[in-house]
């Protein structure tokens, strides 16, 4: 599917990855700084200030999904070169956030290199520094790291095993309390290669994620400039390490408070701003080190929080154990372990070394055209590829993909098999399992499930097997489930177009379509191709589907109908829908699709979603109209009585609170906007004290402040723009919930930098009237 389905816990945001780039990801690209009295003074790209890290899948999700955010974060790669002398901030990361210790040395390789190639894609340079998932390491990560001219990484003082003083050349077992983390130190490789190693302040960096450090900008500047261990040595750097979550998702405003800290700091004439490249090139690492193997950041005891009930957890549930860890890693290897020797031989077939393909095969990822493909195929191909063979070729290196996807880390960081996190690492191991089964014709899922049943969540008592089988494999994708989507959606529609038609990864046309009509009634019969975009495989269907009005709708495919047995089918099935026997309709749909028959049940959740809405508010529709004819009428009652002080029904309340919130729905959502009625509804919803659908009011209101705020982008000279956006602010004071404005302080902060002297005077008149409803300085100041 190549896509985030809705995630309920992430409300009211569609999923995790949009509510954390709308409260940390987004915010720290523009970070608000304010004066004594609240005012908006500058905004700060606090990427461009500081070193930093992405993830590529995150990347490619925010470039697909939130480009202003992605353009903001390579902007600040940019701006840190001019800053730091030619060294950008920004750090590679293996590529899907896997535990590194606990991969093959083949896995390794290839995460390093797709990290390193995405970057370079993104970043247009090298990259100087690597982060690793967790922190977690072993030499052979190290090695691999500088065998492709990475230079430093970032680690915790708690995974030093000793270190060497340049001036004696004397050894020293040191512990993490011990160890002076102001300096980089080198750690010699077998290879006799060498790689640096910063270690973070782990005090400091405690303090930021744990113990509300964040709660004040300025403690935070000072704490940073006291991290100094050596008086006034020169040379000496502090440096924290944090999740990137930690600066507005974690904490709140937590992104203002780095702003206020990197600006206080580089504003003293003591101590200055740098990042890890520089530093590096002026100060290489004098003295060594040695690792302890096997380590990282959030395990005390080492990588066992990735394979075992080593204790650690996230303390939301205490009395859990995470004994299901052990099964899960055990099932994700026995899946590799039983691929790879297919791999090794069977995909020979298809590529000289599948293995040298796999590691290229980020070409294709990064730029999924026809152009890439067929380099890739020509430089690796062991002969010229017939299209079915292009298919399995292909398929084969998305198999590859999804065996290293499968072990993302998020998967046993958290409490429970039953969470997000580990249903999606098996979510991969499905696609995996059906991938070998494409690609070689061996079905894994036996083997598989065998070693999840081990696994017990703590709160259902669930087995890991059940849970793949009601949570997993019902979401599995495939091109049959794209035509029963495709069926569904359009039987409920009126576009009869012969596509082609994007769904997710899937490219869609439809044709030799046939419809019947009866009212509200539809029958469509045709046929349905289906064409992945990651594996070229396509196949054609036949597609019977039946609404019957409302959310009642059934539709089937069949891929193996020949000619003579569709136009049979269209013949039975059209009698009977034209004799309105509609019974006899569905049970042939049945019979003629062999029982492949579907229901809004199985569409997508998106789209499942969108047309529920639409039904349940069509069902809706009737009683909202009466009730608020009720209230109109009733009105006048109420307010006697309230006069009077004699109580009001409560059925007089609940009428009104259903007939005010579908007004004032309707009232925020038109286009042009009338203030002058969302005034009169907010007015009455005041006087009814009827806020008890506040949140979803909020969100209304949001969503026309920001469609005001974008008018005023696009048509930035339009004065009627400007003072829409004020009445907007204006009605969001009126609340009684706060609404975000941040997005509309931004975007006219940014336009009173852009703005041009002969703008005429009225314009400057209502722009500095906006400004002071959204408390922005006179004079305020971008700083990157």
């Amino acid at each position: 599917m190549e896509s985030v389905e809705p995630e309920a816990t992430a409300s009211p945001f569609h999923d995790w990855n949009q509510r954390i780039t709308a409260e940390c990801y987004a915010p720290n690209a523009h970070a608000r700084l304010l004066d004594a009295q609240g005012y908006l003074r500058a905004l700060s790209n606090n990427y461009a200030r500081m070193s930093f890290n992405f993830g590529p899948t995150l990347l490619d999700w925010l470039e697909r999904y939130d480009v202003e955010t992605y353009r903001a974060i390579l902007q600040a790669d940019r701006i840190s070169q001019n800053r730091y002398h030619g060294h950008g901030s920004a750090m590679a990361q293996v590529y899907n956030h896997i535990i590194m210790p606990l991969a093959s040395g083949r896995d390794k390789e290839t995460e390093i290199r797709w990290g390193i190639h995405d970057f370079v894609h993104r970043f247009g340079r090298n990259p100087e520094g690597m982060w690793l998932a967790e922190t977690a390491v072993d030499y052979e990560t190290l090695e691999l790291l500088a065998a492709h001219g990475i230079l430093f990484t970032v680690l915790s003082p708690q995974q030093v095993e000793r270190i060497r003083d340049p001036k004696t050349m004397q050894w020293t077992d040191v512990s993490s309390e011990m160890l002076d983390t102001t300096r980089p130190y080198r750690i010699r490789l077998a290879s006799n290669r060498a790689i640096t190693v910063f270690f973070y302040h782990a005090p400091l960096s405690r303090a930021v994620a744990f113990e509300g450090l964040l709660n004040n900008g300025a403690d935070f500047a000072a704490r940073l400039a006291s991290g100094f261990t050596r008086g006034d040595e020169d040379g000496q750097i502090v440096n924290i390490a944090t999740d990137g979550e930690t600066y507005g998702h974690h904490h709140r405003f937590g992104e203002m408070a780095l702003a206020y800290a990197l600006e206080a700091i580089e504003h003293r004439t003591d101590v200055c701003l740098t990042n890890y490249g520089e530093y590096l090139a002026g100060h290489p690492a004098e003295w060594e080190a040695d690792i302890r193997e096997n380590t990282s950041w959030s395990c005390a005891h080492g990588i066992e929080r990735w394979r075992s009930d080593c204790g650690c957890h996230t303390g939301l549930h205490p009395k859990w154990n995470q004994q299901w860890r052990q099964p899960l890693r055990d099932a994700m290897d026995g899946l590799r372990d039983a691929v790879v020797p297919l791999i090794d031989n069977a995909g020979r077939q298809w590529f000289k070394d599948p293995w040298a393909a796999r590691n290229d095969y980020i070409e294709v990822l990064l730029s999924r055209d026809e152009t890439h493909r067929q380099t890739f195929l020509h430089q690796h191909q062991a002969m010229a590829l017939s299209e079915v063979e292009r298919v399995q070729a292909l398929a084969l290196m998305e198999l590859c993909r999804h065996l290293l996807l499968m072990y993302t880390s998020c998967g046993w960081f958290f409490d429970d098999i039953a969470g997000i996190e580990a249903v999606q690492v098996m979510k991969y191991a499905a696609r995996a399992i059906e991938l070998t089964n494409e690609v070689f014709g061996i079905n894994l899922t036996a083997s598989f499930t065998a070693r999840l049943a081990q696994a017990v969540a703590n709160e259902t008592g669930d087995s890991g097997r059940r849970i793949f089988e009601e949570h997993v494999l019902p979401k599995q994708i495939d091109l049959a489930r794209v035509a029963v989507h495709f069926s569904l959606i359009h039987v409920m529609s009126e576009d009869d177009r012969s596509g082609p038609e994007t769904i997710y990864c899937y490219h869609v046309w439809q044709h030799h379509v046939r419809i019947w009509r009866s009212g509200a009634i539809v029958l469509k019969i045709g046929r349905v191709r289906v064409k992945s975009q990651l594996t070229l495989a396509s196949q054609t269907f036949v597609f019977g589907a039946l609404h019957l009005g409302d959310h009642n709708v059934s539709a089937g495919v069949r891929a193996d109908m020949a000619d003579d047995v569709v136009t049979a089918m269209e013949a039975q099935m059209g009698h009977a829908f034209d004799s309105a026997e509609f019974p006899e309709v569905l049970r042939l749909l049945d019979q003629w699709l062999q029982g492949r028959t579907y229901s809004l049940r199985h569409l997508f959740r998106d789209e499942q979603e969108a047309v529920m809405k639409h039904w349940v508010k069509q069902a809706l529709f009737p009683t909202i109209e009466d009730n608020r004819q009720h209230y109109e009428r009733h009105v006048p009652l109420m307010r006697f009585l309230k006069e009077i002080e004699e109580p009001i029904p409560q059925t007089f309340y609940d009428v009104a609170a259903v007939a005010i919130r579908a007004n004032l729905e309707q009232a925020l959502s038109q286009d042009p906007v009338r203030f002058d009625i969302i005034k009169r509804w907010i007015q009455e919803a005041k006087e009814w004290q009827i806020w008890r659908e506040g949140e979803e009011v909020l969100d209304w209101v949001t969503r026309l402040i920001e469609r005001l705020t974008r008018t005023v982008q696009v048509y930035a000279e339009d004065i009627k723009a400007l003072e829409d956006l004020a009445q907007g602010v204006r009605l969001a004071y009126d609340l009684p919930m706060t609404v975000d404005l941040r997005f509309a302080q931004m975007a006219v902060f940014q336009l009173h930098q852009e703005a041009k002297t002969w703008h005429p005077a009225l314009w400057h008149e209502r722009m500095t009237e906006l400004e002071k409803l959204l408390m922005i300085h006179a004079d305020p100041q971008h700083i990157d």
